[in-house]
């Protein structure tokens, strides 16, 4: 029976790892790309040839704080999926059920704190943009 229930942890956890190689796959890709070296010819045109185009600095870091806090989205979002799965197999071990409503209540507070966060760079994202006039 330990046998069993040994496997089944084996294979939610595999299943786990493969989730989050899965998710992690385009940011090492991002990681490793390089991209090729500006000339310096006094004519460059930096938005022109480094993509960037007209983004104003604080899209950018908006844009950076979104996807981070979507990133963390994601985990805490795996986290409540693992917890359900350890409650599920868990066969009334109270042990078990314990452990996976603690990791419930952590991901859904971590859920929570990532919900309210994103509120917050929203609202002063917006404010920063009103107050500059950009």
């Amino acid at each position: 029976m330990n046998k069993q229930l040994s496997k089944v942890k084996t294979k939610a956890l595999s299943l786990t790892a493969l989730a989050v190689g899965v998710i992690s796959v385009p940011f090492i890709a991002l990681a490793a790309y390089t991209p090729q070296q500006p000339s310096f010819d006094p004519n460059f045109n930096a938005q022109r040839n480094t993509g960037l185009g007209n983004a104003m600095p604080q899209d950018v870091a908006a844009g950076i704080i979104g996807w981070v806090l979507g990133l963390l989205a994601i985990i805490a979002l795996i986290l409540i999926i693992y917890g359900g799965f350890i409650w599920m197999f868990s066969r009334g071990n109270e042990e078990e059920v314990k452990k996976a409503k603690d990791i419930l209540q952590g991901a859904l507070f971590g859920l929570v704190v990532i919900l309210a966060s994103y509120g917050i760079t929203s609202y002063v994202f917006e404010n920063l943009v009103n107050i500059t006039n950009a």
